[in-house]
């Protein structure tokens, strides 16, 4: 039988990009899907876009959260599937990509990692990125990849929800952990959808240090591991500021030939 696969769409005030994300999951036509979604009390007219889905939604609430970890763990205690992935309201998943999740569906692996296409919408630019299958524990160049973790239940009952004192690497958080103590992975060589530039896995380093250091150490690093990690976010944010300055083209040219090595 194939499995059950729940996806949870987390959102606030997202008025401007939710009916696209809605779309690309309820016209998904794998039959055995559960959608949810965990508003944080929009008040920009989303909840009027949600509803015009309201017979393809599973589960939905809209009310006060504390913080996207905690939306994320709403949405996870209300599903019911057998895996469990994510689609975020500014994003987009690919035809039919659940399809091919259940094809590639083991009941003894914890995390199904697919590939992600980040896309600037404005103007058409795409990259495609794979994930990083291991992390190690100063995880200096990986891709994580959030959109294209798919979760088992069992996984998440073993090893916990997301961390809520995490704001901005809850998703490197959960995996390092669930890594940790040893998660079975498998690739799945698919793109989940498009991911949106922008948002909060963008935030600038500054407001991350705290979280990027706890996951180091809490996970069988030092604190020296930590300082070095934290000095190699601060050099790649001032190279990515000095080719923001150098022009759209260059960063193109570069991007390109960075994410084709």
């Amino acid at each position: 039988m194939k499995p059950k696969i729940s996806v949870i769409t987390v959102s606030f005030n997202s008025v401007t990009h939710i009916d696209e994300a809605i779309q690309s999951v309820v016209n998904q036509p794998y039959e055995n899907k559960e959608y949810i979604i965990i508003d944080g009390g929009s008040t920009d007219g989303t909840l009027d876009i949600i509803d015009k889905y309201k017979d393809r939604i599973d589960y939905f609430i809209s009310e006060p959260d504390k913080g996207i970890s905690d939306a994320f763990n709403k949405g996870i205690k209300a599903a019911t599937g057998d895996i469990i992935g994510i689609c975020n309201s500014d994003d987009v998943m690919a035809d039919n990509v659940l399809s091919k999740i259940a094809n590639a569906y083991e009941p003894d692996i914890d995390i199904f990692r697919l590939n992600e296409v980040t896309r600037d919408f404005e103007t058409g630019e795409e990259f495609l990125f794979k994930p990083t299958i291991e992390f190690p524990v100063v995880p200096y160049y990986i891709h994580l990849l959030h959109m294209g973790c798919y979760i088992s239940m069992n996984a998440f009952n073993k090893w916990g929800l997301y961390d809520v004192n995490f704001k901005y690497i809850m998703d490197l958080e959960l995996l390092r952990r669930f890594m940790y103590n040893g998660a079975k992975q498998k690739y799945v060589p698919e793109v989940v959808g498009y991911f949106r530039k922008g948002g909060t896995s963008s935030a600038r380093v500054g407001k991350r240090v705290k979280e990027h250091w706890n996951v180091v150490t809490r996970y069988g690093g030092t604190n020296f591991d930590a300082f070095l990690y934290i000095l190699h976010l601060y050099v790649k944010q001032f190279v990515k500021d000095i080719w923001g300055l150098l022009g759209k083209n260059s960063v193109t040219k570069i991007k390109s030939y960075v994410n084709t090595r």
